[in-house]
Parts: structure tokens; C-alpha cells; sequence
């Protein structure tokens, strides 16, 4: 039972005791007593105030202070209870949520360039987790708080915060500071609520990178047009994986080896070379990036609509605006980044 549920139990049983004991002793007195009066008395004994008998001539009326003595020990016990329930809800209750709150939103507020996560289920979930692996801000959206808190605790030292609540709720949307969002995934179990996602990211910021999940290929085109850089299919995904595992097993191993290998983080990551940084307007061989960062350049394309070239050759020259593909270690990937920026 949850510290709400046990304080409003403890509530209504001290209700049921003060409102029983009430009717108890006008019972034992005939009726000789008002109602005010013996809720008055009950009041005092629960409380063990010790204001002695306020009912006249109760020292006489027969089985009244044995009931009284049966109302005390009950009585007393459930207040207790009571006001220890209280005590745990301000400590441990509603005041560490608002304060937990309280920090959450000052942190998002202050977030800029971090990836949103609408879903922690069985697709966001690791979504999250590649995130905070590979170093990204993540704002995670769900309903289910112990999840949240779950991967909160696998990662103590990523940059993760989270909301609790409906993703499609356009409050809950408004704390996490799209806006300044490198990018959201909407990865909620319903097509309609990605699809909803989508629409209203869009009305906030055209620049956030939005990645949809779809459970139904005929809704693919829809999540485009209402504005997702891409869509994924999970049902597509794995059978494309299936046959993967069939005609090119070692090939799935290499990677799924690669990603799974917690003392390497070995991953194939792509960064955009900005004007003005040190790898602006120079070649390839200039750059050094396999001797200055130990990775390897898998491709390079000139901007983000130009076509790939794979193995790139040595003389290739980077300028502004072109994108590399890279193999490395998620700290050589950093690095790397923070060169290609001016």
C-alpha cells in the first residue's frame, strides 16, 4: 500500500473510532446526553487530554468507563498511527516529490541541445540508455515513474532528468524545453499519439531532429508529412534483422559485440564539420584524425544532401557543413567532436 493509500487509511479509521466512540457513549447514557457532549468526550480521551469525565453523572452510568478505558487504548493507538502517517507524508512523501519537482524544472529550463524521449517502454527504454552511454542530455516523458527511476539509478552521473505524465498532455510537453532540443524520439505504443508528438513538436521548433516509432507501415507516410525526419518500424526493423542473422550472421555479431562491449563503447557515429574549426578547409591526411584521435573515417559527404563517399581518400578535403561517418570509443567520438566545432 503507498504512503498516500496508508495515510487516508489511517484517516477514516480514526473517523470510524471518534464517530463510534460518539455514539457509544450517547448509547450507554440513554440518550441523556447531547450529541455535541459526547462528541466532546471522545475528542478528549482519543487525545488524552485528561480533562477528567465532562459528562455529567458518567462515573455512574454503568459500562461507561469500561468503555472508555476500550476507547483509549484503540482511540490512542489509531491517532498515532495517524500522526505518524503525517509525518512520513511531509518527510518522505509529497515534500521529496515537490523538491525533486522543484529541481527537475530548474534543470530542464536551463537544458539546451539535449534529446527528448517521449515512451520509456520496451522501445524507448534503450533509446535512453544508448543516449546516456554515448553522452547525450536526455529529458525522458512517461507515465510509469518506477521505470524512470529505474534508469535514473543505472545512470547517477549521466545527464538525465525526467517528467512524469502523459506525453501528449501539452503541459507536461511545455517542461522540457523543446525548443532548445537537439532532438525528440517519439516512441510512445500508439500511432496516433507518435503521430500527435510529432504535430506538436513542430509547432514549437522546425529545427529538432524528430524520430517517430510506428507499429503500422501504413502509417509511415503520415508521421512525414506531419513532420518526423524519419520513422521506424520495429516489426520492420526485426524482421530486416532476422534475415541479417541469416545471410550475414558475422557481420550482426561485429555489431551487436561492438555495441554490448562496456569496457571499449565502440561506436559508428557521424558529426557535422562547423566553419571556423580545425578541421575546416583542410584534407583528410592534414586532419590526422586516425593518428590524432585513433578512429577510423568510414565516409564523408559534403552536406546532408549530397551523396556518401566511402573510404575516403586521404586528399579528400573537408570544408564546413560536410558530415563525417567515424568508427571510435565514445570518448574518442567526444574529442573529435569538440574539434570539428569552432
Amino acid at each position: 500500500m503507498g504512503l498516500r493509500n496508508r495515510l487516508l487509511a489511517g484517516f477514516f479509521a480514526l473517523l470510524v473510532v471518534v464517530a463510534g466512540g460518539a455514539f457509544g457513549y450517547w448509547w450507554l447514557g440513554h440518550g441523556r446526553w447531547a450529541w455535541h457532549d459526547c462528541l466532546y468526550m471522545t475528542v478528549i480521551t482519543v487525545t488524552t487530554v485528561g480533562y477528567g469525565e465532562s459528562l455529567p453523572g458518567m462515573d455512574t452510568a454503568p459500562y461507561v468507563r469500561s468503555f472508555t478505558m476500550v476507547l483509549l487504548v484503540f482511540g490512542t493507538g489509531t491517532l498515532v498511527y495517524f500522526a505518524s502517517m503525517i509525518t512520513a507524508f511531509v518527510v518522505e512523501g509529497d515534500l521529496r516529490n515537490v523538491l525533486h519537482a522543484s529541481r527537475m524544472k530548474k534543470r530542464m529550463r536551463l537544458m539546451k541541445d539535449h534529446f527528448v524521449v517521449c515512451g520509456v517502454g520496451s522501445t524507448g527504454r534503450h533509446i535512453v540508455n544508448e543516449l546516456l552511454t554515448t553522452g547525450h542530455r536526455v529529458v525522458a516523458i512517461d507515465v510509469n515513474e518506477a521505470e524512470l527511476r529505474e534508469i535514473a539509478t543505472a545512470f547517477p552521473k549521466g545527464a538525465y532528468t525526467f517528467v512524469v505524465g502523459d506525453a501528449t498532455d501539452d503541459e507536461i510537453l511545455g517542461q522540457v524545453n523543446l525548443a532548445a532540443a537537439t532532438g525528440l524520439a517519439a516512441a510512445l505504443s500508439n500511432d496516433k499519439d507518435n503521430l500527435y508528438l510529432v504535430v506538436a513538436t513542430r509547432q514549437i521548433t522546425m529545427t529538432a531532429r524528430v524520430i517517430a516509432r510506428c507499429s503500422e507501415l501504413n502509417h509511415v507516410d503520415k508521421l512525414k508529412r506531419a513532420g518526423a525526419d524519419a520513422v521506424v518500424s520495429p516489426n520492420f526493423i526485426g524482421g530486416m534483422r532476422m534475415v541479417s542473422e541469416l545471410v550475414r550472421p558475422s557481420v550482426v555479431k561485429f555489431l551487436d559485440e561492438m555495441l554490448r562491449d562496456k569496457n571499449e563503447s565502440m561506436r559508428i557515429e557521424e558529426l557535422e564539420i562547423a566553419a571556423g574549426s580545425r578541421l575546416d578547409d583542410v584534407s583528410l591526411r592534414d586532419a590526422d584524425i586516425r593518428g590524432k584521435h585513433g578512429m577510423s573515417v568510414l565516409a564523408v559527404r559534403a552536406s546532408a544532401t549530397a551523396g556518401w563517399e566511402y573510404n575516403p581518400a586521404p586528399d579528400r578535403k573537408l570544408r564546413a557543413g560536410s558530415i563525417l561517418v567515424v568508427m571510435g570509443s565514445v570518448a574518442q567520438v567526444l574529442a573529435l567532436r569538440k574539434s570539428s566545432e569552432p
